[in-house]
C-alpha cells in the first residue's frame, strides 16, 4: 500500500509546501472546471475537464514513484523517455533497415543512458549519447547495406534520442544532485527537480489559459495556431512570479530566481514550437493518446526537453560545478 502521507512527511519541507500548494491548486481547478460548465462552450469545458483529471494523475504518479523508492524519480523519467521515444518513432518515416539502430536506441542506448544517472558517473552521462551515440547510430545502419534514406535516418534516429532521451535524463539526474548540499538545507536534488517542472509547467498552463482568454496575436501562425504573444507574456509572468514564491526550493538568490525561471520559461516556449513544427510536419494534431486533454507523452514534456538541460548546466556550473567535475560525494 501506498503511504502518501508518510511520502510527504520525508520530504524537505520546502517539497512539502510546493505539494500541498499543487494539490490546493488542483482541488480548486476541479470545482472551477464544474462550476463554470454552464458558461463554456461544450468543446472548452471538456478540454479542461480532461486537462484537470491528466494533471491530477500526472501529480499522483509523482508521488507514488517517489514513496517506491527516494531514486523513483529516475524510474519515471526512463519510463517517459521510452514512451517518448516510441511516439516519435511511430510518428517518422523508417525503413525496415533502421530496425537494427532502433533496437539500439530503445534496449541499448536508453537503459545505459539511465544507467549512468542511476549511478551517478556524471562524465559519462553527459557525453554518452552525444558522443558513442551519435557515432554508433549510423554504425548500425551502415550494416544493413542500404545508402539510399541513410543520412536521414541517422539523423531522426540521433535527434529522437538528443530530444526525448538525453533531454529528458537531465531532470532524472537532478535527483542526484542531492549530495552538493547540507542535508538539513531545505533544498536538494528532488526539490530542485519539483521546481524546473512547476515553473516550467505553470507556465504552460497560464499560457492556455491567456491564450484561451486574451490571445489575439499568434506567434507562429503557421506552426501553432494556438500560441499568442498575450499566452506566452501572460504565462511567463505568472511563471516568475511563481519562480519568484517558491525559490526556497533552490539555492537562488531572489533576482536569480527570476532570472532562471524567466530563462526556463521562454527556453520552454522554444520547445513547445519546435515539437509543433515537427508534428507539422509529419502531418499530426498530437504525437499520442495516453493523457487525455494532452496529446502523448511528447506533447506533454515537449517544454521539458528545451528547458532542462539548460537548467541543469546552470545548477551544475553556478551551484556545485566543482563537485561535480571531480565527482566527489558525501
Amino acid at each position: 500500500m501506498v503511504d502518501i502521507a508518510g511520502t510527504l512527511m520525508r520530504l524537505p519541507e520546502g517539497a512539502r509546501l510546493l505539494l500541498l500548494f499543487i494539490f490546493g491548486v488542483l482541488v480548486l481547478a476541479t470545482l472551477l472546471t464544474y462550476l463554470l460548465k454552464p458558461v463554456l462552450p461544450k468543446d472548452l469545458y471538456e478540454d479542461l475537464k480532461a486537462r484537470v483529471k491528466a494533471w491530477w494523475l500526472m501529480v499522483l504518479v509523482q508521488v507514488v514513484v517517489i514513496n517506491i523508492h527516494p531514486k523513483g524519480s529516475i524510474l519515471l523519467f526512463a519510463l517517459m523517455s521510452f514512451w517518448a521515444l516510441k511516439e516519435y518513432f511511430t510518428a517518422i518515416k523508417i525503413r525496415p533497415e533502421d530496425r537494427l539502430a532502433l533496437f539500439v536506441a530503445f534496449f541499448i542506448v536508453l537503459p545505459l543512458n539511465y544507467l549512468w544517472v542511476w549511478t551517478e558517473w556524471y562524465v559519462m552521462f553527459l557525453i554518452f549519447i552525444p558522443v558513442y551515440g551519435f557515432l554508433s547510430v549510423p554504425f548500425f545502419l551502415l550494416m544493413a547495406k542500404n545508402p539510399r534514406g541513410f543520412t536521414a535516418s541517422a539523423s531522426r534516429i540521433h535527434w529522437g534520442l538528443m530530444a526525448f532521451v538525453y533531454g529528458v535524463s537531465h531532470m532524472a539526474y537532478l535527483v542526484n544532485l542531492r549530495h552538493l548540499y547540507d542535508p538539513h538545507a531545505p533544498y536538494n536534488g528532488l526539490t530542485l527537480m519539483m521546481f524546473l517542472i512547476f515553473v516550467v509547467e505553470m507556465s504552460d498552463v497560464f499560457q492556455y489559459i491567456f491564450g484561451k482568454l486574451l490571445g489575439r496575436h499568434r506567434v507562429w501562425p503557421s506552426i501553432s495556431p494556438g500560441k499568442t504573444w498575450e499566452g506566452l507574456i501572460g504565462g511567463v509572468i505568472v511563471a516568475v512570479l511563481l519562480g519568484y514564491l517558491f525559490r526556497f526550493l533552490t539555492p537562488f538568490s531572489p533576482l536569480e530566481s527570476v532570472i532562471v525561471s524567466f530563462l526556463i520559461t521562454t527556453l520552454g516556449f522554444v520547445g513547445g514550437g519546435v515539437m509543433s513544427a515537427v508534428k507539422r510536419d509529419l502531418g499530426k494534431k498530437d504525437f499520442g493518446y495516453i493523457l487525455p486533454g494532452h496529446g502523448g507523452i511528447i506533447d506533454r514534456i515537449d517544454s521539458l526537453c528545451w528547458a532542462a538541460p539548460i537548467y541543469f548546466h546552470y545548477i551544475a556550473y553556478f551551484h556545485g560545478h566543482y563537485l561535480l567535475i571531480t565527482g566527489t560525494k558525501s
